[in-house]
């Protein structure tokens, strides 16, 4: 006995009650049906895998059973029984998809070869959709985002991939955005290409492991991915496409990369990466002979605002300038957190006179800035501008012997190291 099951249609009693006999010792759920009307009701309720039918019946006759069963079941298989012979009878039964012809009167061998064919077909179709449905649990399972394209739009994609932009439809999806890169934010660091074609070729032929690139959820929040590809077998214009969530890793890398060469209170640069900029900028002003100059500088009896106000009022106003200060610099600029309530501006392709009317514009506007409970500060300036030959170390030497002068002198003033270098560091 198998689990298949059967709906027989069958309007003459005696053979009815023949063939009857022969599927129940074979078949464990057979309905059967009298007429074309009583056949295509069962048809609904009982869905089977198999439909037997003859042809020339009271109410509704055969063929219109068969086209109304294949109207809403493409996979049911379907044999006729029938005592007809004309041409035009089986070209219409082939166009209604029927599977095997049954000459009456009914040979039960060659019966019984085509119930066993239709019943091995109908069992490897449920194979096949039972595997069918294993693969898509699985590929709905994934958190990563899925999706098949062919000639590069979207053809399919797992619930992940749909959940994320909100759409409960595929068809939504194709419907939103021509080409998946579309959806792509466009962002330096990220890969973007609008609605161009083959942009999936560098991946698929390996010229680069992946691509990093940003999109956006249907909340609004910006998540960053790792996406690689793979082509199908034999299908050179059908892809996989996988999408794997590193945005937590990347917003972890950022941080860290902020720790690394930041200033956590001010969010200056800190004085390990400023000095990977300043050994660049002497590299680059030996090579092509531009200047550019150091600014130094310190906030004037900052000792007496921590003693007095206490270092978290300290804390405020070394933000506060630091903002202030960085809201006034070009984005060329290198602003560094240099120790303590001393900081340093690297200005690339300025002289000492650029320099100096910089650090003189940076003082007139600390002098404006008004910070809570203290009121307002002032800072002292060093400036020095390289010249052939110097060292960072010697730079920042004249630059700190700028900025003492400038104390010596009545502090909230700017002082610019005029000494020519001639391998010594000579005097102010």
């Amino acid at each position: 006995m198998t689990n298949i099951k059967v709906l027989y249609v069958e309007d003459e009693p005696g053979a009815r009650e023949m063939l009857m006999r022969l599927l129940k010792r074979r078949i464990r759920d057979v309905k059967v049906a009298k007429n074309g009307q009583e056949a295509f009701e069962y048809f609904t309720e009982f869905q089977p895998d198999i439909v037997i039918t003859d042809i020339k019946m009271p109410v509704l006759n055969g063929l219109e059973l068969i086209r109304r069963i294949r109207e809403s079941d493409e996979h049911v298989q379907i044999i006729i029984t029938t005592a007809y012979d004309d041409n035009d009878f089986f070209i219409r039964a082939i166009e209604y998809g029927v599977n095997h012809f049954i000459l009456k009167p009914i040979d039960h061998e060659k019966f019984l070869q085509s119930l066993q064919h239709s019943i091995y077909q109908r069992q490897l179709e449920r194979e096949l959709q039972k595997q069918k449905q294993y693969t898509r649990t699985i590929i709905d399972f994934q958190e990563n985002l899925i999706c098949i394209l062919n000639a590069e739009r979207l053809l399919d994609c797992n619930l992940s991939f749909q959940r994320f932009f909100g759409q409960e439809r595929i068809e939504q999806l194709r419907a939103g955005r021509a080409h998946v890169c579309d959806y792509f934010v466009t962002e330096p660091g990220y890969f973007y290409v609008k609605g161009e074609k083959r942009w999936l070729r560098p991946l698929i032929d390996r010229t680069i492991p992946f691509f990093k690139v940003k999109m956006m959820c249907k909340d609004g929040e910006e998540h960053v991915f790792l996406l690689k590809a793979t082509s199908f077998p034999d299908e050179s214009e059908s892809y996989l496409i996988v999408f794997t969530d590193i945005t937590a890793l990347e917003e972890e890398s950022k941080r860290n990369e902020f720790l690394a060469t930041k200033d956590p209170l001010t969010k200056t640069f800190n004085r390990l990466k400023f000095d990977e900029f300043f050994t660049r900028e002497i590299r680059r002003a030996k090579r092509y002979k531009q200047p550019f100059s150091i600014i130094l500088f310190d906030i004037d009896h900052f000792k007496k605002v921590n003693d007095t106000y206490g270092h978290d009022v300290g804390d405020i106003v070394l933000m506060r300038m630091c903002e202030a200060i960085s809201n006034r610099l070009r984005d060329c600029d290198i602003f560094a957190r240099w120790g303590g309530e001393e900081f340093i501006i690297l200005a690339p392709a300025t002289s000492r006179v650029g320099a100096y009317r910089l650090a003189e514009s940076l003082r007139r506007l600390v002098e404006t800035v008004h910070f809570p409970k203290v009121g307002h500060i002032t800072c002292s300036f060093g400036v020095c501008e390289y010249e052939q030959g110097m060292t960072k170390e010697q730079m920042v030497k004249r630059a700190d012997e700028a900025l003492y002068e400038a104390k010596r002198g009545g502090r909230n003033r700017v002082i610019v190291s005029e000494c020519i270098y001639r391998g010594e560091v000579g005097n102010s």
